[in-house]
């Protein structure tokens, strides 16, 4: 699976010791396994050297300090502030302590302590997991090709898993959709953030509610049933997640003094185009499709009348470079509201090009660009924003699991690079996967026709999941069990 950053994946068929397999088995192999954890990993025991300490000295006349009493009287004053040193550092772990206590803290029902330490492990553990190979299938108009998996989740104990969703709560309703699902990994075995966003429209078995669109899974359940979901079709382990609605996520770019970040020129002109048409009373009041022939009729007025001074982002007072992509692009600097229709702009006719895989790359440019800014920002304005945007964020990670992943980011993750990619890869339609349509390939929803993302083979699919995850820690091997 190519990433948005290309970077290359070191599949080795050299079997080791310390290592999950893949294995492809031939046309000879009856019984063979998919994947194999070819050894039983033992966690290394991290024991700490104990402190001594010089015996009390006996009763008796005072002596004339030695040169050896003034070290310890030197050592003593050092340790005292060291002391000092340390109870100021737990005074700021309780600060934060106290401040992740405003974080809504929803669990969910298989959450498990362990899981939130192995992202600070250092020891060689290994990928565990094994896709059972009958499960590899390709997809047909007939049947669409949903291997469920069977085999034990991929997981591997220095990547953490968190699954992200920003919610679209609608009136009337405890739990909205989510067109943003993404697989957020802390990798301490190659120190990178993983930023893995799951296409919405791919077509998956959903436990308890049959074949759907991935994105149902979440307003058939909320998080709960979209982590079940991607566990069965993905085989992943999800060990954490973290939901913002779209009205948090306003906010908490607001909170952070908004987000600089570069735009290709249509990418400007929508955001433009949104700001103006959603102060129309002509549009927010009109409804259902008549909205829809509304909004088109405006497209006309709006590029043909709204002066470029009067919109929000004057392209005739920015800065227009050449992109990488060759695009006509600019540095701009974007309100909550702004960036979050950059977020959601999956396209539109006579505005701006794009689709769902390309607002996902929107959506990753949108967070790696969030992260990059907190790396830059002030111990002060961590806590105030901390502060700020606690209680717009739902998840299972508790007070001391974010103070500890806190102190671990400071420390470490703020240097690993950021590295992004989809699961389908636009570059795979075709070898990978391919949509439905209503004659060759079609696929019915609840009795009418639906436009999904439809997997070739799934076993493939996965492993390339997880190559994208787990990097080197994943071998390819072909069995060959003819003897």
């Amino acid at each position: 699976m190519a990433s948005d950053q290309h970077e290359s994946k070191n599949i080795t068929e050299k079997k080791r010791n310390d290592h999950v397999v893949f294995y492809e088995a031939d046309s000879r192999e009856k019984d063979g396994k998919t994947w194999k954890n070819t050894s039983s990993s033992s966690k290394a025991a991290s024991g700490k050297a104990k402190k001594t300490f010089p015996p009390r000295s006996g009763s008796g006349k005072p002596k004339k300090p030695t040169k050896l009493s003034k070290l310890h009287i030197l050592l003593n004053v050092i340790a005292c502030l060291l002391a000092l040193c340390l109870i100021g550092g737990g005074t700021i772990l309780l600060m934060m302590f106290s401040l992740t206590n405003s974080v809504h803290y929803q669990e969910l029902p298989d959450d498990s302590e362990s899981t939130i330490s192995k992202a600070k492990k250092s020891d060689s553990s290994v990928l565990s997991g094994k896709i059972p190979s009958e499960f590899s299938g390709e997809a047909s108009s007939t049947d669409p090709g949903i291997k469920p998996y069977e085999g034990d989740l991929l997981d591997d104990p220095m990547v953490l898993n968190i699954m992200l969703f920003g919610e679209d709560t609608r009136e009337n309703s405890s739990t909205g959709n989510s067109d943003t699902m993404l697989i957020f990994s802390i990798d301490t075995r190659h120190k990178k953030l993983k930023m893995l966003s799951l296409l919405r429209d791919t077509y998956v078995e959903i436990p308890g509610y049959g074949e759907n669109r991935l994105n149902a899974a979440y307003a058939f359940g909320g998080a709960a049933l979209t982590i079940k979901t991607v566990q069965l079709n993905y085989g992943i382990k999800i060990d954490r997640y973290a939901v913002v609605n779209f009205e948090s996520f306003r906010n908490i770019i607001n909170t952070l003094g908004g987000l600089t970040i570069e735009l290709a020129e249509e990418e400007i002109d929508y955001i433009n185009w949104q700001s103006w048409i959603n102060q129309q009373d002509a549009y927010r009041q009109a409804e259902g499709d008549y909205k829809e022939a509304v909004r088109e009729q405006l497209r006309y007025t709006w590029s043909a009348t709204v002066p470029e001074w009067e919109k929000p982002l004057n392209k005739t007072q920015l800065s227009f470079h050449q992109n990488a992509e060759g695009k006509k692009a600019a540095t701009v600097h974007l309100n909550g509201q702004q960036a979050l229709w950059h977020a959601r702009n999956r396209g539109e006719d006579g505005v701006c090009s794009g689709d769902d895989f390309v607002r996902t790359q929107r959506q990753r440019q949108v967070i790696s660009t969030l992260i990059n800014d907190l790396k830059k920002v002030d111990a002060g304005k961590l806590i105030s924003i901390i502060y700020e945007v606690g209680p717009m964020i739902t998840t299972n990670l508790k007070a001391s699991q974010m103070v500890s992943l806190a102190a671990e980011a400071a420390k470490n993750y703020i240097k690993y690079p950021i590295v992004s990619d989809s699961a389908p890869n636009l570059q795979d339609f075709g070898s990978n996967f391919y949509f439905s349509d209503p004659y060759e390939n079609p696929v019915y929803i609840y009795g009418n026709f639906a436009s999904v993302i439809l997997v070739r083979d799934w076993n493939e699919f996965r492993k390339q999941i997880a190559l994208s995850i787990f990097e080197d820690q994943v071998e390819v091997e072909t069995t060959n069990t003819s003897g």
